[in-house]
């Protein structure tokens, strides 16, 4: 059996007796019942390789399919496999990012509160983060629980919540940490154009309802732009207060998942002078939280 030990009785724990590079069908049927419960599971000294960690990943569903990033490197070189999302501040060939390389606008969005693949039409299920390298301080990862933020919610302010969808945009964060929007081209847009999705979620395994935030949010349907920001700043920051989230504190070999459906996180910033490299495999959701026919009036 796993050792399960929980951070707080609902919210974040640590599994021991687990060997992640190869995993028996009882032993992940114990880690998919605890990542259920506690939406964010840590795995210390577990320094899986690309291929062990894909197979670990794959368990939990399908690998999410992306868009090729509109940042392109001289035949396409990857400095991590297909089926991940680079996670440091290298480039293809292992040497730290420029200041002006679109690739660190992109990980610094990552410091803003959100959950992933949001603004893809079927986002995000799960996400799979492993540390080959860390820093000495800083580049910490903060969680939020978004099923303990909606059940703190007053039922009167729950019930004006219900129904409301929210529009996610992959740029937004982007651009706010000064990507230049001329960097993008028309074509590489029309490829992640924002979606629909549902600003209250319920988890299909635990019933819980909880919230649906992301830096990626644009404006709330029905509402006017101010009206929605006001909205969901004031949820954001109501979700993120201390008494709902967790820091993890990385050390080489670390893996931790989290279920995006019910969490948010956010990376936090670091001394960019020193190499962090970290690779990350997501899995996608069953189908879209809005469905397909679903129209907005303009």
């Amino acid at each position: 059996m796993i050792a399960i030990k929980p951070v707080t009785p609902e919210f974040v724990a640590e599994i021991g007796n687990a060997d992640l590079s190869r995993l028996t069908d009882a032993v992940f049927t114990e880690i998919e019942a605890a990542f259920s419960r506690y939406a964010v599971l840590v795995f210390h000294h577990q320094p899986i390789n690309e291929e062990q960690q894909l197979v670990f990943a794959k368990r939990f569903g399908e690998l999410e399919v992306s868009v090729q990033p509109f940042v392109q490197t001289p035949g396409n070189k990857r400095r991590v496999a297909a089926g991940f999302s680079d996670i440091s501040n290298l480039d293809e060939n292992g040497k730290l990012l420029t200041e002006k390389d679109n690739r660190r606008f992109i990980n610094l969005a990552n410091q803003y509160w959100h959950t992933d693949s949001s603004f893809k039409r079927t986002p995000g299920k799960m996400s799979m983060l492993s540390a080959q390298s860390v820093v000495p301080t800083g580049g910490e990862t903060e969680f939020a629980d978004m099923r303990a933020a909606w059940d703190a919610l007053p039922a009167e302010r729950q019930k004006q919540l219900e129904g409301l969808i929210a529009e996610h945009d992959y740029y937004r964060s982007r651009l706010m940490v000064g990507l230049d929007p001329h960097s993008i081209s028309p074509e590489r847009r029309a490829l992640r154009p924002a979606v629909p999705q549902v600003l209250i979620r319920t988890h299909p395994a635990s019933g819980r309802k909880s919230l649906y935030l992301a830096s990626h949010i644009t404006r709330i349907y029905g509402m006017d732009e101010a009206e929605s920001r006001r909205l969901v700043d004031e949820l954001t920051e109501h979700a993120t207060q201390p008494a709902f989230t967790y820091q993890h504190h990385w050390t080489v070999g670390d893996v931790v998942l989290w279920d995006n459906r019910c969490t948010m996180h956010r990376g936090r910033p670091f001394d960019e002078s020193q190499p962090r490299a970290m690779r990350r495999a997501t899995v996608s959701d069953t189908g879209p939280t809005v469905p397909e026919n679903w129209h907005h009036a303009a």
